[in-house]
């Protein structure tokens, strides 16, 4: 019996010194509004391709609040000409699943997008087929993530200590204020030389918290 109260005393003084607290780092789990696992690229001479997959929250909303979240696969078309066609079509080949049809306009980067809401794995082969008219460019797309270092996860366990100090006011009653963005990040018109992870934190305020990450030093290269 003393034995057995002796327990209890010891983990209630557990309960009292350490607190029934969830890390930060689980809380931000809890709250990834978005996570993209993996980044595959290839082009020709008309066309650059990105096709990049993971988990993102539907509807996508910047709003600090994280919803319920969906797979996705994002294919986007760059054409290295000015003169854009006014409608283009895909096929995608991703070992042994096809998937085809109309790609979207998108007007603020002028460039084309489809989801085919689907997770890949960095060794999965895509070959990508842009449609235009009778005009077919086939691409093979190479994994850009497969050669990382840092992983998403550890890009973000890097995030979460480099931002704990301001982390801490997000925190209120064991909950994150706030929803999570981990991303690489490339630019598209650099050739796709220069890969980064960005995670991002954005809370119901509107306040962000952001780190550029090198993907294969895991140094932190900008904060904000």
């Amino acid at each position: 019996m003393r034995k057995f109260l002796l327990g209890i005393l010891l983990c209630a003084l557990c309960v009292i010194f350490t607190g029934c607290n969830t890390s930060t780092l689980d809380l931000v789990l809890e709250n990834m509004a978005e996570v993209r696992y993996n980044v595959f690229s290839g082009e020709d001479d008309v066309v650059s391709l990105t096709f990049m997959s993971g988990k993102r929250e539907n509807p996508y909303v910047v709003n600090g609040v994280c919803e319920k979240t969906v797979d996705f696969g994002l294919l986007t078309v760059k054409f290295k000409n000015d003169d854009l066609p006014t409608s283009a079509n895909y096929r995608i080949n991703a070992d042994d699943l096809e998937y085809s049809g109309a790609l979207e306009f998108n007007n603020y980067e002028n460039t084309f997008l489809v989801d085919i809401q689907k997770i890949v794995s960095d060794d999965t082969n895509i070959t990508v087929a842009v449609i235009v008219g009778s005009d077919i460019y086939e691409v093979t797309l190479i994994s850009q993530t497969k050669a990382f270092e840092i992983t998403w996860y550890t890009a973000l366990q890097i995030a979460v200590e480099e931002m704990k100090e301001d982390l801490q006011n997000y925190v209120k009653n064991n909950t994150l204020d706030g929803e999570v963005y981990v991303k690489v990040i490339v630019d598209i018109n650099n050739q796709f030389s220069n890969y980064y992870w960005y995670v991002c934190i954005v809370n119901s305020d509107g306040d962000t918290n952001a780190v550029i990450i090198d993907p294969t030093s895991g140094e932190v290269i900008a904060k904000k």
